[in-house]
């Protein structure tokens, strides 16, 4: 299935070597970028690395699995922490993390139970809260592991400040300004429980119901609500929000049949995950990912820069081609990130394009006059320079 924006920002590294914080500023930590990144260097193809995504994603259920012996379990993560009702074929970065809190929790070893926690809080810095209250419940068994790793981040951040200051300086803006920013914009724009999210919360509440009464101790669930009430600070919670919880979820010993009854409703309900998978779970994306596809891969051979005036940044992977100017149009991060905004429109004139892609989601307004319409495919219009 063709790729969205999300896959293709967190993708851009490894895909095009355009690399984060230099070359585009995301509302990520590295975390996801750099994952990928190593996953491409097996080999720059967007089915492998997908392909490689998933295989990963699904492989903490062998391993709790073999450990526990427990196949419910097993089956509820691998179900879940693929779902199509949670978009979890979508670009996130809860899949990850969820497969290592979900070892966490089984693993007797505070060193490496602190440790997964750390990684995953790394991947994902809005897990921070549950990961914390983790951390806390357990302070008298993991407080040495929990020093010395702090220690070993604090010294880290320390060299990146002192040694590194300009990777230290992308960091801090693309993990924490733009994501300050983003929610700060956010007042009033969105209704409460809307479709996005009422969808999702109505697929994972009956898990999270059936592990409560298979786990009813407060303490165990505490850091999973709490996630889920940080999530809504945010204003804004999409299915792939909820891919966290999924450890919680699988790691509460649901009796067998109700694994099974629920799995049976997910993998109905997706049709065994055949067909057309962005026009069952996502139609909205389902042309567009079509199109952003056609209109990169045309370009491919096209020799010249590119600048897409889009918010769809996976035609720069279908294109094979970085983004130019220090950014790219991703939505809400496109109009926060103000003092990008100011290179990248100082670069565009200094140095113009030669391919530029529009559609009706561009927020830059740009003279045309020395392009030449040389393709359209539906809403999407590209141009070439004319030397």
């Amino acid at each position: 299935m063709p790729v969205e924006s999300d896959f293709g920002i967190f993708a851009m590294w490894g895909m095009t070597g355009a690399v984060y914080g230099r070359d585009f500023v995301d509302c990520k930590s590295p975390g996801v970028h750099i994952w990928l990144m190593l996953l491409a260097k097996i080999k720059r193809d967007i089915k492998l690395v997908r392909f490689l995504h998933f295989f990963v994603t699904g492989a903490p259920a062998l391993v709790y699995y073999i450990v526990t012996h427990d196949t419910a379990g097993a089956l509820a993560f691998l179900i879940l922490v693929h779902s199509g009702w949670l978009y979890a074929f979508h670009g996130n970065v809860g899949d990850i993390p969820a497969g290592l809190i979900f070892l966490a929790l089984i693993t007797g070893n505070p060193w490496l139970f602190m440790a997964l926690l750390v990684v995953a809080t790394l991947y994902e810095p809005k897990l921070i809260v549950a990961t914390g209250l983790m951390t806390l419940i357990k302070v008298q068994t993991v407080w040495l592991p929990s020093l010395v790793y702090g220690s070993v981040l604090a010294v880290s951040a320390a060299i990146l400040y002192y040694k590194y200051r300009q990777v230290f300086d992308w960091i801090v803006e693309s993990a924490y300004t733009i994501p300050k920013r983003m929610i700060g914009s956010r007042k009033g724009l969105y209704k409460f429980m809307p479709p996005y999210t009422a969808i999702p919360l109505m697929y994972i509440l009956p898990w999270l119901f059936a592990g409560m009464f298979a786990k009813p101790e407060p303490l165990y669930w505490l850091p999973a609500i709490a996630l889920l009430a940080f999530q809504f600070v945010g204003k804004v919670i999409r299915p792939n929000h909820l891919l966290p919880l999924v450890a919680w979820i699988a790691a509460a010993g649901i009796r067998p049949e109700i694994v099974y009854s629920l799995a049976t409703v997910d993998l109905l309900s997706s049709a065994g995950y055949t067909g057309n998978i962005w026009a069952r779970f996502y139609p909205f994306l389902d042309k567009i990912t079509r199109d952003s596809k056609r209109v990169g891969e045309w370009l491919s051979d096209k020799s010249g820069t590119l600048w897409v005036n889009s918010m769809w940044a996976q035609i720069y992977l279908y294109a094979n081609k970085k983004p130019q100017y220090g950014m790219m149009e991703v939505v809400e991060v496109n109009s926060v990130a103000k003092e990008r905004r100011e290179v990248m429109l100082k670069a565009l004139i200094k140095s113009p394009p030669d391919w530029i892609v529009l559609d009706d989601t561009a927020i830059v307004e740009y003279d045309y006059n020395k392009y030449r319409n040389v393709a359209k495919v539906s809403d999407f219009i590209v141009y070439k320079r004319v030397r």
